[in-house]
């Protein structure tokens, strides 16, 4: 559904959705772009405008949205976030925010969403909410990109560096990119990789099992730039627990 338009065709206006849809799923058309999960299935919430900005209250529609579809979804991917940094935690900065994530965990959905590009500022709300699962970038060598958002929020980092992936409107509709946008999608498609293997886990067995297999990187144990690790979908995916 588009909230932005207020209609049932979410279209890609901008780009940066089907690049990060394709990082999903795309299927190797291009080997260079396959997706971390090409048979897992997406439902396009469109709530963000052709420029990229959108409201806090359309992004909270589109998540309830989807919360109440009857289909079954296993995760909420966001590459997303504003301006409005955090070192820390934010859970009490927009509780309306805060409480509808919770609500998808209890749904039995995983909330993934982008820390931001804001480096050392900090990580970009609404990443920075707890029960979320936060994701940073690193580049092909493992080491943090320069843009990744850090603070305590981040849970993850995966791949998010010179990511091909599906463009809408580009020439050869494809086109490289950076970011946390691409990483989240990663991690997203990781998810659904796990969900397919273990359809009954909920979203905190999927966490634990990304964060306990990542590559621990940086200082050892979790820290603020990378999280828990560079995720490893392979361990992630035949993680006992």
């Amino acid at each position: 559904y588009d909230f932005v338009n207020n209609d049932p065709d979410p279209m890609d206006d901008n780009g940066h959705g089907s690049h990060v849809a394709g990082l999903i799923t795309a299927n190797g058309n291009d080997p260079a772009a396959k997706g971390v999960a090409p048979d897992a299935g997406i439902i396009a919430v469109k709530v963000l405008d052709s420029s990229g900005s959108g409201y806090f209250s359309n992004i909270i529609t589109g998540m309830n949205w989807v919360i109440d579809n009857p289909l079954k979804v296993d995760a909420i991917s966001m590459s997303l976030g504003s301006s409005k940094t955090f070192k820390g935690t934010c859970d009490n900065y927009m509780p309306t925010m805060t409480n509808t994530i919770n609500a998808a965990k209890n749904k039995g959905i995983t909330v993934v969403i982008a820390a931001g590009n804001s480096g050392n500022a900090g990580v970009s709300f609404p990443g920075c909410i707890s029960s979320a699962l936060t994701v940073g970038a690193v580049d092909k060598n493992d080491y943090i990109a320069s843009f990744s958002g850090r603070g305590s929020a981040v849970d993850v980092t995966a791949p998010g560096v010179s990511l091909v992936s599906s463009w809408f409107g580009a020439t050869n509709n494809y086109v490289t990119a950076s970011g946390t946008s691409m990483a989240t999608p990663v991690v997203s498609g990781t998810v659904a990789l796990i969900k397919s293997a273990h359809p009954t886990w909920s979203p905190t067995q999927v966490i634990n099992a990304i964060k306990s297999t990542a590559k621990d990187l940086g200082t050892i144990g979790p820290d603020s730039t990378y999280g828990s690790g560079r995720i490893d979908a392979d361990k992630a995916v035949n993680y006992s627990q």
